[in-house]
């Protein structure tokens, strides 16, 4: 394009000369106007201002004028043009240029929702882009249904919808265009996306940002970071990786100077993108780098809310909830009323068991931001805790070569109801359990009917349960106390007076079993944990049957859809009197080393299918027979079938040595649990 003030010959047969060599109004008008069609509104208001100089009256160029002047948000300017020329244009252009009037003010409106927004005036945020939807409302009302005008105003209906957060309206306008063969441009499209996105299609809404970055290069950083969270719920890990990339290799730390003299003017999407990287390295469960990169932003940047609650975030991911809740406070502290920080308070109290700030947090803040889906997960959660819950477990198992232990067949399963939860962190429980095994000398039955109450809180839990044979024979009497005493550090108490611990061969007996046991845990962090039980069974006989384990287990691999687990144990068990009729060596010892992984083989948001296997062998060693290997394996299904709902199925084998023989076992399992 020449230059404004060029002559005529330098349009070449495009534009005619006009008197004193200067191009022919109507001609370079026309090219003004056709500009200003094709996206460039500025360079037709300075081709139209020109004619203007020497053709004051020219219609297409007074016309060209008022419509590029709206073009560029200076609408106030084009309505007094308006006014004082009164042109005679079409009804068309009429409606083209009320149509831009509202384009700009959802522009205006926008940036006015960002700015109140940043400063926590969510109340007042959406106030200009609601005005601006009733525009547009009205304006389709009065535009020609099939006008430039009208699809102008469909186009940016998609836009304040969306801003609104009315996700479905957004699909259905789009969904509507289509059917009617429209052509959606490309500043619709990230919109509609995002919608798509909201609503968990996410195939559909990577191929709308795809197309918005293919036809523009240059898109914004939302339209990017909506493609990688596109491709993440997609499950489509790699190409997230290369999005992620892309938008780390294109974004600066600082924006470009005028000159080098000029102050550094940072450039605040590298912020964006820095945090990205940190929530994308806790979905691929690399936890210590998701946290040593939010630790550098934080040294940055030290009252950045943002930065805070990622830092929390990235805590709670490792398992130092008190952490956590430390950060998370800080960033309470700068930015009370900040939508982030809320939800990261109530998802601390969530995992430190403070259950009265979880819910005077999350219900106000699913009242204030009802279509946030973080936020309506978690107040789901919370309601959770108001209804009855169920879960289950059996097993069956057939034997070959022993009878010492198991016999030839053998099987057990739990039944547990729970009640909601009360205020205060009580529910009640009743609970059904059966176990059998078939012997050389018979079978042997043994089931237990019991009721319970038990408290959480504050990571403290307390249990107290009174079962027996349908309720009245064989009564026993069970107490247990937790605690958590900080992130690392946790202790476990439990008596048992009726222990199903007790082997059923007793049991056959009539005999009894008191259990004492005490745990204690360490856990470093979400890859390292070390686990040390002593227990001892009192039964009836006079046996004390007395026993240490010891175990560490540690994470050798994690990746989004992978995690791999090292798992080492040393146990052994004394018996103070050998001579009864069920299995019951002097000493037994046993070293072991287990390899377990699970492969996440499909998700779909809340539905998931996970594959689990367990490799274990280890050392055994008995009082009289010496030393033998012993073998393990399991292979199973975890299927989370909804948000609340799971069941679980496996089998599995084995071979162990009991007093000299070799037995080798085959068993079945399965369960479930969700909630009612």
């Amino acid at each position: 394009m020449p230059a404004p003030d060029a002559p005529a010959s330098a349009y070449g047969d495009d534009v005619r000369a006009g008197p004193s060599g200067q191009p022919n109004a109507d001609d370079l008008a026309g090219i003004a106007e056709r500009q200003r069609q094709q996206g460039h509104p500025a360079t037709a208001l300075r081709l139209t201002q020109r004619v203007l100089e020497y053709a004051p009256h020219n219609p297409q160029a007074i016309q060209t004028q008022i419509s590029s002047l709206a073009n560029l948000g200076a609408h106030r300017r084009a309505e007094q043009l308006r006014e004082r020329y009164q042109p005679d244009w079409p009804q068309a252009t009429q409606d083209r240029f009320e149509a831009d009037v509202v384009t700009v003010a959802i522009r205006n409106g926008t940036q006015e929702q960002t700015r109140l927004e940043r400063r926590h005036y969510y109340a007042r945020s959406d106030v200009e882009l609601t005005r601006s939807l009733e525009s547009l409302n009205a304006n389709l009302v009065r535009f020609p249904s099939a006008s430039e005008a009208s699809l102008r105003t469909r186009f940016d209906r998609l836009v304040v919808l969306r801003q609104l957060n009315r996700f479905e309206a957004v699909i259905d306008d789009y969904e509507a265009l289509q059917r009617d063969a429209a052509s959606v441009p490309t500043y619709a499209k990230s919109p509609v996306a995002d919608a798509y996105l909201a609503r968990r299609q996410p195939e559909t809404a990577a191929g709308l940002y795809r197309e918005v970055i293919d036809a523009s290069p240059q898109a914004p950083l939302s339209v990017r970071t909506g493609y990688y969270y596109a491709l993440v719920e997609s499950e489509d890990y790699a190409a997230a990786t290369d999005v992620l990339q892309q938008m780390d290799a294109d974004t600066p730390t600082w924006r470009s100077r005028p000159n080098s003299k000029a102050s550094p003017v940072p450039n605040w999407e590298r912020s964006e993108v820095d945090r990205l990287q940190v929530l994308d390295a806790t979905y691929r469960h690399h936890e210590a780098d998701a946290l040593n990169q939010a630790k550098g932003l934080y040294r940055q940047a030290p009252r950045n809310t943002d930065v805070i609650n990622d830092l929390a975030t990235a805590q709670r991911s490792r398992g130092w909830y008190q952490q956590a809740q430390a950060t998370a406070e800080l960033a309470a502290a700068y930015a009370p009323s900040d939508q982030a920080t809320r939800l990261n308070i109530a998802e601390n109290a969530q995992d430190l068991e403070n259950f009265p700030r979880w819910q005077h947090t999350i219900e106000p803040l699913a009242a204030q931001f009802p279509t946030d889906s973080a936020i309506r997960r978690n107040r789901l959660e919370w309601q959770d805790r108001q209804h009855f819950s169920v879960e289950g477990q059996g097993r069956l198992g057939r034997s070959h070569g022993g009878n010492a232990v198991n016999g030839s067949q053998d099987g057990e399963y739990q039944l547990r109801l729970n009640s909601p939860w009360s205020e205060g962190g009580y529910r009640a429980y009743v609970e059904h359990s059966y176990r059998w095994g078939d012997y050389e000398e018979g079978a042997e039955r043994h089931d237990r009917e019991g009721v319970g109450v038990e408290r959480q809180w504050l990571r403290r839990h307390w249990w107290a349960g009174l079962s027996g044979e349908h309720f009245s024979d064989d009564l026993g009497l069970e107490l247990g106390w937790s605690q958590w005493l900080d992130d690392h550090w946790q202790y476990q108490l439990r008596t048992q007076t009726q222990s199903p611990e007790t082997p059923l061969r007793a049991e056959r007996d009539d005999l009894d079993g008191r259990l004492y046991q005490a745990q204690v845990t360490w856990r470093q962090n979400e890859s390292r944990q070390a686990t040390l039980t002593l227990g001892a069974l009192d039964i009836s006989d006079g046996n004390l049957r007395s026993d240490a384990a010891a175990d560490l287990t540690q994470r050798i691999q994690a990746s989004a859809h992978h995690q791999t687990r090292l798992i080492g144990s040393l146990s052994a068990e004394h018996n103070s009197q050998v001579d009864s009729d069920y299995y019951n060596p002097e000493d037994t010892h046993a070293v072991g080393l287990a390899l377990e992984h699970d492969w996440l083989t499909w998700r779909r948001y809340h539905h998931s299918l996970t594959q689990n296997l367990s490799l274990a062998a280890a050392s055994e060693w008995e009082t009289g027979y010496g030393s033998a290997p012993g073998y393990d394996v399991t292979y199973g299904h975890t299927w989370q079938l909804t948000r609340t709902w799971s069941i679980n199925y496996g089998v599995g084998w084995g071979q162990h040595d009991y007093e000299g023989e070799r037995e080798e076992r085959w068993l079945g399992q399965f369960g479930f649990e969700g909630v009612l």
